[in-house]
């Protein structure tokens, strides 16, 4: 039991490692948040606060919302996930900053393309460990459980899409890697879900919903 455990928390810990990279590769590339962070700024830049108080009150306002819809979602990467990402994204952007500052084009280009597939893996790797998804991710997954014609790549794609309009319109700033976020954050994730689904649970009892197909 103890090393099903470790090994859970370790898919837990690799999976938040995996999302900061993804962060901090959007950042550090500037070309354009994430659609997440596109509303966080907008929200930020209507309200007048500071990005990191809209950034709180966006996944309070998520958190609220999981508990009304199924809060048995909600675990231990639930609540640290937040701090723990933006611990490691921190980290990962003095280093990445400085190397992409300078960097060409297509450098930046390719870097930016490569976030999402790190968003994909990370969350696929936290959900895998049992310990429950960010207020944000498990949305996700409720509004596909509503959709179950829908594959999940399909959902998540206009949850993202959603996100990045209302950021729009609130007026964040876009960006290349902002497109990349909405088109391949959903793609990736369910690729990166069917390939840890073949290996075996990493050892920790998820709070589970009914499972969706396509993830």
């Amino acid at each position: 039991m103890f090393k099903e455990r470790a090994a859970a928390l370790g898919c837990l810990c690799a999976g938040f490692l995996s999302s900061g990279i993804s962060c901090s590769l959007y950042v550090s590339c500037g070309l354009g948040s994430d659609a997440f962070n596109v509303m966080t700024q907008g929200l930020s830049d209507t309200l007048g606060i500071q990005t990191g108080n809209a950034f709180y009150l966006i996944q309070g306002a998520m958190l609220l919302l999981v508990l009304v819809l199924r809060r048995r979602e909600i675990g231990l990467g639930t609540l640290f996930g937040t701090f723990l990402i933006g611990a490691v994204m921190n980290l990962w952007s003095v280093l990445l900053t400085p190397l992409l500052a300078s960097a060409e084009l297509v450098v930046r280009l390719c870097c930016a393309a490569a976030a999402p597939v790190f968003t994909g893996l990370g969350i696929s790797l936290v959900k895998k460990s049992g310990f429950g998804l960010t207020p944000c991710d498990i949305l996700t997954l409720i509004f596909h459980s509503w959709l179950p014609r829908l594959q999940f790549r399909t959902v998540r794609m206009l949850y993202d899409g959603a996100m990045f309009l209302t950021g729009l319109l609130l007026g964040g700033t876009i960006g290349i890697g902002t497109i990349f976020s909405v088109l391949l954050t959903g793609p990736c994730i369910q690729a990166a879900s069917a390939l840890l689904d073949r290996t075996p649970p990493a050892g920790a009892r998820p709070r589970r919903m009914r499972r969706s197909p396509g993830i």
